[in-house]
């Protein structure tokens, strides 16, 4: 008796098919198994076989470059691609489309796809391209997504996320797709190298080759082949493309408008030129009254936004702080992960927090997108770093540009008020000892506090609890925070509560050595010149399960639960022998004492176009390390 689930009989009889090389058969019961069961990794896999042993023919069209010779090219295919039943022909990236002309009436293969050494390319692009298409019957091409990489195939950024229910697993028009790309100024239909196609549809064409620019040889080319296709989308990533060093992109801009009218002038279709998208430009003022409200949704928030509005204050400005994240505003500064700068009339973001998407670094910006706001400000030569390498990308770019203008609390370092604040509390503590090592997680659960004061509260130290302010939407991890403090607090003679809604500027400045999992309050210690210890081992409850910390940071010391106080005696003990760690934090912070001075003047140059207003802030304004991902490319 068969006692296999009804997708598991599936299954079995699909892998006897494909062994007994009975394809007809194991085509048949793939598509009656992705109706049933929907296009999973076992269908793909299968799919991509049964193409695979099939083999239909495909001719690929080689993209060459004047540097390259023909045997480089034969051997850039072999490392890319493993496709068998391959017919490789070379043309010219100077002049292509006039090329393939030439030679698409003597082609014979059923498909035709394409090949640069300007991309990285999945060894089963080609299988997995032709089995979208022979899914889609009424599709006579398919079109895959791309990553961004750099140099070192380092992913700078993914397919644009927010398309992905729009275009993946449906059938378009071409014109359809060229024409809102263009009316949108977003390119979704990638390049030559995310594109394959019938060549019986290729051959019915007619193309057009006009005298074209060499800079704009592929996009005339893939613009015509797309134009009357009915289009199969994919969000699989089956291409990378490789980023180059940033490039002044004017004089393609030019071409790219003459292509877009030549083809208009022609009749060929009906698309009009568009402006390209152009990320340089500072010159969008808008008018506003002297009214700044700055948004918070916690404690942490609100003190990482207080030192901007005293200096707004000083100004004359009227202020405004508010939990209401959908507020309307004549001026808003934002800190959020998610914010509604539409609400205000000049916005202006901030990083939530100096640790912010380290489990996506380079790229946070593809989550939390900075292009809805006027301005954005980076903390230091670290978070410019990683801004550089992805402003090639539109979501990353605010309409005034990005600054390194620095980090707000960092003018508040060596303040009066708060070393008198320190000092007061000191005081009420009655500290026992000279040393203090500060407790400040990112998350408190698990038992984490509980964890340090046993690991440490033997050590003839301080030890200072400091947990984060969080909203009552977290109402498990306030309660965890509750639990914890009545477990321990009165019971240690050397452990000692600061107040959740207290400043962490306060806890760092008391502090000598921090304690955290992965959170920011580690980069805000170098402020201080104090030295962090991560636990890495402790979990992070933001997924389920929970996962371990994330520490991709170059300036702690990492170090695991079994192994936290040994690190910690010899931190102790050793102080300067761990210096080095703490140096390499120098990059996070920049424009010390000058921030919040330089975000003012930033604001009032694009609200009130005063010729008097300070232009220094300008010079803080960053460019992107590559070329801009344009309609082009």
């Amino acid at each position: 008796m068969n006692n296999l689930s009804p997708k598991a009989q599936m299954i079995q009889l699909i892998e006897q098919c494909l062994s007994a090389k009975d394809y007809n058969t194991t085509h048949e019961c793939l598509k009656i198994y992705k109706s049933t069961f929907g296009r999973d990794d076992f269908y793909m896999t299968c799919m991509n076989s049964l193409i695979m042993s099939t083999g239909p023919s495909v001719t690929l069209i080689y993209i060459k470059q004047s540097s390259e010779d023909t045997q480089t090219c034969l051997e850039n295919v072999k490392t890319f691609q493993n496709y068998k039943n391959l017919d490789i022909i070379c043309l010219s990236a100077d002049n292509l489309l006039e090329e393939f002309c030439q030679c698409i009436t003597s082609i014979e293969s059923e498909y035709i796809c394409f090949f640069d050494c300007k991309h990285k390319y999945e060894k089963n692009r080609i299988s997995l391209l032709i089995s979208f298409l022979i899914e889609a019957p009424t599709a006579n091409e398919v079109i895959c997504t791309r990553n961004f990489i750099d140099e070192n195939d380092v992913i700078i950024a993914h397919p644009d996320f927010i398309y992905q229910d729009m275009l993946d697993n449906h059938i378009f028009e071409g014109k359809q797709l060229l024409t809102y790309s263009l009316a949108n100024t977003v390119n979704l239909y990638g390049d030559l190298s995310t594109l394959l196609i019938s060549a019986d549809y290729a051959k019915k064409l007619r193309l057009f080759n006009i005298c074209i620019p060499h800079s704009m040889q592929c996009t005339a080319l893939l613009y015509q082949l797309l134009y009357s296709a009915n289009i199969v989308y994919t969000y699989l990533p089956l291409a990378s493309s490789i980023l180059t060093n940033a490039l002044i992109d004017e004089e393609l801009n030019t071409d790219y408008q003459k292509l877009l009218s030549d083809y208009e002038s022609q009749n060929f279709f009906d698309i009009s030129p568009v402006t390209a998208c152009d990320f340089t430009k500072t010159e969008n003022f808008i008018s506003c009254k002297k009214d700044i409200t700055f948004f918070y949704t916690d404690m942490g928030e609100y003190y990482n936004l207080k030192p901007i509005a005293d200096e707004a204050a000083a100004r004359g400005y009227k202020i405004t702080f508010t939990d209401n994240t959908l507020a309307t505003a004549e001026i808003g500064i934002y800190c959020q992960h998610v914010c509604h700068p539409e609400n205000s009339k000049f916005s202006v973001i901030l990083l939530h927090d100096l640790a912010q998407g380290h489990n996506r670094w380079p790229n946070l910006w593809e989550l939390e997108r900075w292009n809805k706001f006027d301005i954005g400000i980076v903390p230091g030569d670290f978070w410019a770093d990683l801004w550089r390498q992805c402003s090639c990308q539109y979501y990353a770019n605010p309409r005034c540009g990005t600054y390194e203008l620095g980090y707000p609390k960092s003018d508040l370092v060596s303040s009066p008020e708060l070393l008198q604040h320190v000092e007061e509390l000191r005081n009420k503590f009655h500290l026992k000892y000279d040393v203090s090592i500060l407790y400040a997680p990112s998350w408190e659960n698990d038992g984490k506090e509980d964890d340090f004061i046993k690991a440490l509260s033997s050590l003839n130290v301080n030890l200072l609890i400091k947990q984060a302010h969080w909203s009552e939407k977290y109402s498990n991890i306030i309660e965890n925070i509750k639990n914890m403090r009545a477990l321990h607090e009165g019971k240690y003679d050397n452990v000692y509560y600061i107040e959740p809604e207290e400043s962490i500027m306060t806890a760092l400045a008391m502090c000598d050595y921090v304690v955290s999992d992965e959170s920011s309050v580690m980069a805000e210690a170098l402020m201080f010149g104090k030295t962090s210890i991560a636990v890495t081992d402790w979990l992070i409850p933001d997924t389920t399960p929970s996962r371990y910390a994330v520490v991709p940071m170059d300036y702690v010391i990492k170090s695991t639960k079994a192994n936290l106080r040994k690190d910690m005696e010899q931190l102790i003990s050793f102080p300067e022998s761990f210096s080095y760690v703490r140096e390499k934090g120098s990059r996070v912070f920049s424009n010390v004492g000058n921030s919040c001075a330089d975000i003012l003047d930033a604001i009032e140059y694009f609200t009130s176009n005063c010729s008097d207003t300070p232009k220094d802030f300008m010079s803080k304004r960053l460019t992107s390390k590559y070329s801009i991902c344009n309609l082009w490319n």
